[in-house]
């Protein structure tokens, strides 16, 4: 009996298998059905705890937009498959997930169109239900297609109440949102320092623009880099201890490579004019970047020892905010046709292009979320700034919260 699930979009095959289950191979094919439809069973008593989780991992599993739940049933008792028939036949639901509580959350996971059975997983259950229906969703996601979840991770932003400046760290749909740092001076960009413990961001703290440390635990603040002239725009290494930074110390913007203590290990851009916002690829071998050595601000890619340029084939003069999905397959970027900023996607294997925001306003600052299917960017609308996703397959969008910009996902 087959175990494949049809979901959509473009032809793609992914397989995981994990802790000694079967391989489960998710096919994702063209379709108008955006979405894979599923219902949710508990098995057991009803209570305040099981709402709040059912409610929640209803809303986590929407939000990935992978699964679209029709429902959430509560029975003390089931049989499995009676219930597989009813979900197909009542609510024409591909996926039946059934949850139960023993001395853990146990989860098991049904192909309602071959009436089979996918996969089980245990988790331990917890003081909160929100957790715990964060780390279920994620465990399904990862699961059924091969990616990551986004629902337990987190986001960092920049929001302004009066003269006060705020770093906020949210859930990834932004509630449960709280300021990290408050500030009578100019802070932006926000990005998570490796280890997860520090956020690194732009700094007016000392007038000149600098790259601070935030130590989440204590506080603490500490200056990272404070080279004359400019410092901004880090971008990480995941193999290695270093980072991708702009600096003019020379009296030009230029990139450089950093290490984890904020010493200089070289300068990898020597053209005039300027040379911005670096993106350090996952596999750590490409950094792109935005320049404007040809007269044009426009995107570019070189290795990390500022050989092997190279400029990707967009029809734009104006190109910003260059940023690579966790992936590897994807840059995105902010991009002007016209009188209008959007974000857009360049597929680095086959240098096809997608805009993700054409029917809406000035839009600048994406960052990929774990998965590599969503982005969070700012959008401007009458001068006011708030912060959405997008999904870059079905092209939804979602608002995350006012007043804000400069969006960061967390990705370990």
């Amino acid at each position: 009996m087959t175990k494949h699930l049809m979901l959509i979009f473009i032809c793609l095959l992914a397989s995981v298998n994990l802790h000694g289950q079967s391989k489960i191979t998710i096919e994702i094919t063209s379709s108008s059905e955006m979405r894979m439809s599923g219902v949710l069973l508990f098995e057991g008593k009803k209570g305040l705890f099981i709402e709040e989780f059912s409610s929640q991992l209803a809303k986590d599993l929407n939000n990935s937009d992978w699964l679209d739940i029709k429902d959430i049933i509560f029975k003390e008792t089931t049989a499995i498959q009676s219930e597989i028939d009813m979900v197909f036949a009542k609510y024409n639901a591909r996926v039946l997930i059934v949850c139960r509580i023993k001395d853990k959350m146990e989860i098991a996971v049904y192909d309602t169109f071959d009436r089979s059975f996918l996969f089980e997983f245990r988790k331990d259950i917890g003081k909160s239900p929100i957790v715990l229906a964060h780390a279920v969703c994620d465990e399904i996601i990862y699961r059924l297609t091969g990616k990551p979840g986004i629902a337990s991770s987190k986001i960092l932003y920049v929001n302004q109440k009066n003269d006060t400046y705020n770093i906020m760290m949210a859930d990834y749909d932004g509630s449960n949102a709280i300021s990290i740092l408050s500030a009578n001076y100019i802070i932006n960009y926000p990005r998570w320092f490796p280890g997860m413990k520090k956020i690194v961001f732009l700094s007016y703290r000392n007038t000149f623009p600098s790259l601070e440390l935030l130590d989440l635990k204590t506080g603490q603040i500490e200056t990272f880099i404070a080279e004359p002239g400019l410092n901004a725009c880090i971008s990480f290494f995941t193999d290695q201890d270093a980072a991708a930074v702009v600096l003019s110390r020379s009296g030009n913007p230029d990139l450089y490579i950093v290490n984890l203590k904020g010493n200089i290990i070289r300068r990898i851009t020597e053209k005039k004019g300027l040379n911005a916002s670096p993106s350090v690829s996952p596999d750590g071998k490409s950094i792109a970047f935005v320049s404007d050595r040809d007269g044009k601000t426009r995107l570019w890619v070189m290795d990390p020892y500022g050989l092997n340029t190279r400029k990707p084939d967009i029809p734009s003069n104006y190109i910003t905010s260059p940023c690579w999905s966790p992936d590897g397959r994807y840059l995105a970027y902010a991009v002007r046709y016209g009188r209008e900023m959007f974000i857009e996607v360049y597929d680095w294997k086959t240098g096809e292009r997608r805009i993700l925001t054409k029917n809406i306003s000035w839009s600048d600052a994406p960052a990929w979320a774990p998965d590599s299917r969503h982005i969070l960017f700012t959008r401007q609308e009458k001068y006011i700034k708030s912060l959405w996703v997008v999904d870059m397959i079905s092209l939804r969008m979602k608002k995350i919260t006012d007043n804000s910009w400069s969006g960061c996902w967390a990705i370990r």
